[in-house]
């Protein structure tokens, strides 16, 4: 995800794309109610369940593909709000039940003509969605550390990194944060930093202290630079940043031990040399 895919009303920040399922799914259940009134349809909320079907599907599908990281912590499955969807399976599980639920002919195919046309909405947004250049850290780029001394954004290069931007003001900086600690001190295939945004050396010590927190692998922005110079105001935000020191990845909002466990993953696949 792109910084610039996040709208962000006040303290309100949200991904573009959820933006535009939201949308989609609204409209699948307004057409499909309206198929189903056509059609003189019986049975109990067709759209309903054809959607929580394809949801279910969606779903499913990500935690197979992605099973090693799920095996960290398997009840992160049932968290779908946190994202993680293969979009493809949803619709072919939604279009099995639209089959199974609408019986005749004319109905089915008002069903499955109303999947294909969001699906192909769907796929343009995404295709839509041009790559953009990746941002390369300054190897200047400095920041204190919370236990003393500092670290520069040129100390990190040579393996993959993940900076997670952060404030104490923040509750899901704040609920993210212990597994995070253990992640830094735990991960060996990346460098894990936490980058504190806009707090004073003071606010850091006393925040850590009152949580139990250890400093270790904690920085401090005061000058929120991380933030404004990769174009992520929104807290938290964490970075994946492949060893030449570019960012590969930006994951906004709170993120769960799979979620980290995923994007290393291809993080370090992508770093590593082709034969």
């Amino acid at each position: 995800m792109n910084p610039n895919d996040i709208i962000q009303i006040g303290p309100l920040a949200m991904a573009l794309d959820r933006l535009v399922a939201i949308a989609l799914i609204l409209t699948f259940l307004a057409g499909m109610d309206w198929i189903v009134r056509r059609f003189a349809i019986a049975g109990w909320q067709p759209a309903g369940l054809a959607l929580l079907a394809g949801l279910v599907g969606a779903r499913a599908a990500y935690v197979w593909v992605h099973r090693e990281s799920f095996a960290l912590d398997p009840v992160v499955s049932l968290q779908a709000w946190l994202g993680g969807w293969v979009w493809s399976a949803g619709v072919a599980t939604a279009a099995l039940v639209v089959v199974v639920i609408m019986r005749r002919l004319r109905p089915i195919a008002a069903g499955l003509g109303l999947l294909a046309a969001l699906s192909s909405v769907w796929w343009a947004f995404a295709e839509g969605q041009a790559p953009r250049s990746a941002i390369l850290l300054p190897t200047g780029l400095r920041f204190d550390m919370a236990r003393g001394g500092s670290i520069t954004a040129g100390d990190l290069r040579g393996r993959p990194a993940v900076l997670n931007l952060w404030a104490s003001w923040c509750p899901p900086c704040r609920r993210e944060m212990p597994m995070l600690i253990n992640a830094a001190a735990n991960e060996r295939r990346a460098a894990v930093l936490l980058v504190n945004q806009g707090e004073t050396p003071a606010q850091l010590r006393a925040f850590l202290q009152s949580q139990g927190l250890p400093p270790r692998d904690v920085a401090l922005d005061q000058e929120g630079m991380l933030s404004t110079f990769t174009g992520s105001p929104a807290l938290p935000t964490t970075l994946f940043v492949a060893a030449d020191g570019t960012i590969r990845q930006t994951h906004v909002g709170e993120i769960s031990r799979v979620q980290l466990d995923i994007a290393i993953r291809a993080l370090t696949k992508a770093d590593r040399p082709r034969r």
